[in-house]
């Protein structure tokens, strides 16, 4: 009882901060990513103080969930989009299940020009459609930032996200992690292939190929027997993403990621060129969970693979739909953007 009159408490204090700092940062010109960044520097010195522990919330026993040979405090992960150490420290002390590092690439990018994130009204809902072009230090520099111990204190499950311009990226991406996480002690890493990014002009994803898809999946296999993820579009036609199940099917200790953000070109959403660098980009929020439920309702009738549901997830109820539906784990960005103390919240009412 007293946990969630402070996990309220903080929630208010949370939304009312956040929105007068958006208020202040992103207006003129807009931009919500300045906003961000603010927040991002806020959090880490919240992190090194001792006024974190204001944020730690303990996980009911009894709601853990499993992918294989993992096992997740909550079947609430956190989506692939951040990979700064404070941010995902505060998603598990606030009691995230699991986390996934934003998308790794080969070499270094700063990602699309800014303004590449803003706040939009979509069907009357709260939305944020994002243009960031996966923006990543490289793979060299991910691989160090792996040996930060206090990303294991936890005990958690750790997803990273790989992407690629090409399958041969792909592959030595995913080599170079595999290699280094094989020297490491803490063993409950898990990989998610990125083939779902929206944030092109036309939208299209990374691997288009399904037979090249295939191939890569093998090749994972054959040097990794970590559990493998695909992440996948919900733009992605019924037929492909049933296609992309089968193939999962014939490879062991694999999983679909069903969501991501839906492909929404700016103007549509009010976006002038001058506050909106790209003609379009990934749109995250409420209004994806109608498509999400239906996509995991649609492949857990079709196929026998594990299901993680990300997209347009905000309440206990609509994690309860999806978990009831055949979801094994959900994932989450958009609540955890704007109101993380939903989190512990959402533990308890599972556990009941």
């Amino acid at each position: 009882m007293l946990s969630n009159i402070r996990a309220r408490a903080l929630s208010l204090q949370f939304k009312s901060i956040r929105r007068f700092v958006i208020l202040i940062l992103s207006r003129i010109p807009r931009d919500l990513e300045r906003a961000i960044i603010f927040g991002d520097a806020l959090n880490h010195l919240l992190m090194i103080s001792p006024l974190k522990y204001l944020f730690k919330f303990s996980i009911p026993p009894n709601i853990k969930a499993t992918l294989y040979d993992l096992q997740f405090d909550s079947p609430l992960i956190s989506a692939s989009f951040k990979d700064d150490v404070s941010s995902l420290l505060q998603w598990q002390l606030v009691g995230i299940g699991g986390i996934t590092y934003k998308t790794v690439l080969k070499s270094p990018s700063e990602g699309n020009l800014r303004p590449r994130i803003q706040e939009v009204n979509y069907k009357g809902d709260y939305a944020i459609l994002n243009s960031l072009g996966l923006p990543t230090k490289g793979v060299r520099k991910f691989i160090a930032s792996l040996d930060n111990k206090k990303m294991t204190d936890f005990n958690r499950p750790i997803g990273i996200s790989i992407g690629g311009n090409s399958p041969e990226e792909y592959f030595v991406v995913f080599k170079e992690i595999d290699d280094h996480l094989n020297s490491l002690d803490y063993k409950q890493f898990f990989y998610e292939i990125n083939i779902s990014c929206p944030n092109t002009d036309d939208g299209k994803c990374l691997s288009d190929d399904l037979n090249n898809l295939k191939e890569l999946l093998l090749k994972f296999r054959s040097i990794s027997s970590r559990v493998i993820v695909v992440k996948v579009s919900p733009d992605s036609s019924d037929n492909d993403i049933i296609k992309i199940c089968n193939i999962l099917a014939e490879i062991s200790k694999t999983a679909i990621n069903i969501g991501n953000s839906k492909y929404v070109r700016a103007d549509e959403v009010g976006l002038s060129s001058k506050s909106f660098s790209k003609e379009g980009g990934g749109l995250s929020g409420k209004n994806l969970y109608d498509n999400t439920l239906r996509m995991v309702q649609l492949v857990s009738s079709k196929c026998d693979i594990p299901i993680i549901a990300t997209g347009g997830i905000s309440s206990y109820e609509n994690v309860r739909e999806l978990l009831d539906n055949g979801a094994s784990l959900i994932g989450v960005a958009t609540l955890l953007v704007t109101d993380p103390f939903q989190i512990p919240l959402i533990n308890q009412k599972l556990s009941k």
